[in-house]
């Protein structure tokens, strides 16, 4: 039989007993919500997801659906998503912003906002778990999936070991009119890691006979494509857009193109980090903190990347050490450089030097 109810004395004043009974129920709510609770413990399992996170985001849409989908099943934890986020948004939006978290594509808005002073640091907690060098030397972010420069080519129109050996030397006289290339975040980030390594003088002298040299056909997904009809010998890009169009026509063996890495580390090579940072106008950074320990951990929201599941993770790597792509392999076999990614916080001498030249708009 159900336990028989203990009787309640009859109040003799009720609205007085109604108001103590909704300022019990209303301080067990705050309570349950502080930052400082038990409840916003960094890893903890079990979170009974109460909360709403919103998330701002210039990532792919479907990756980070499937990572937020994910983690509510786990957790309970629910989303708003802004898709096409910028950094100029959440500096208009100011101490209003709603958002939590900020997940970027490149490594450039992650940068800027850590630069600008509007994430709170990152606990080594969630830090350790990414491979060294992919994140935020500051602490500001932290990288939860990667892609690689690499070079397109059409081995019908020439042979891998007549292939450029550095990055640098495809301004060589002998590429001229044979390889494409645009304008992206990821042409951007490499003109800035270039600036910052050999110098202004040096890098707009390579972009000079890049134009001169190269055909400028604006998207990443131009380059991949004209690459693959024989229109280009080469093209350079992002190693990603390659693995979508083979799953799209039945495998990598089904593509005349093939993806080539500069042999040796170049900046040909150079990795590109997604970031992962908590704004600080976050009212809900604990639950935030937690997100990004799973969204980063092997287990985690690195599985989601792992799988051979273009059409999710758009063939990106995943970053957390011993976890490698069913489709595109592991992260350590590329021959990148190691840099500092926070110093895509400033990127307005690339930006202004490919429209100087004319290459972008």
């Amino acid at each position: 039989m159900p336990a028989r109810k203990p009787d309640l004395p009859r109040p003799r004043n009720l609205k007085r007993l109604l108001a103590a009974l909704v300022a019990a129920a209303l301080a067990a709510t705050l309570a349950g919500c502080g930052v400082g609770g038990s409840a916003g413990s960094e890893g903890s399992e079990g979170s009974e997801g109460k909360d709403t996170l919103t998330v701002y985001t210039d990532q792919h849409a479907e990756l980070v659906a499937a990572l937020t989908r994910a983690y509510t099943h786990k957790t309970g934890v629910q989303f708003n998503v802004q898709n096409d986020a910028t950094v100029g948004q959440i500096q208009a939006e100011g101490k209003a912003s709603p958002a939590d978290v900020f997940l970027s594509e490149d490594p450039g808005p992650a940068a800027q906002l850590g630069q600008q002073g509007l994430l709170v640091p990152l606990s080594r907690k969630i830090l350790g778990q990414v491979r060294p060098g992919l994140s935020s030397h500051q602490g500001l972010w932290v990288a939860y999936a990667a892609r690689s420069r690499v070079l397109y080519y059409d081995p019908k129109l020439i042979a891998e070991k007549d292939l450029p050996r550095t990055l640098l030397d495809i301004a060589q006289p002998q590429f001229k009119g044979r390889f494409a290339y645009a304008p992206s975040g990821g042409f951007v980030g490499t003109v800035q890691y270039l600036i910052s390594t050999i110098g202004t003088a040096p890098t707009r002298a390579f972009l000079e006979k890049i134009k001169a040299n190269g055909v400028n056909e604006q998207s990443n997904g131009n380059v991949r494509d004209t690459v693959e009809a024989g229109q280009h010998a080469m093209g350079l890009s992002n190693h990603y857009y390659w693995w979508v169009k083979a799953a799209e026509v039945g495998g990598p063996s089904q593509m005349t193109s093939k993806i080539y890495h500069f042999p040796g580390v170049d900046p040909g090579n150079l990795v590109l980090s997604s970031g992962a940072g908590i704004l600080r106008t976050s009212q809900h950074r604990a639950e935030a903190a937690k997100f990004l320990q799973w969204l980063t951990s092997a287990d985690g929201g690195q599985q989601i990347l792992a799988r051979n599941d273009p059409e999710v993770n758009e063939g990106q790597y995943p970053v957390a050490p011993g976890v490698s792509s069913a489709l595109v392999g592991d992260l350590s076999k590329v021959q990148s450089p190691s840099y500092d990614m926070d110093l895509y916080g400033h990127q307005e001498q690339a930006e202004q030097m490919l429209k100087t030249l004319g290459m972008s708009s």
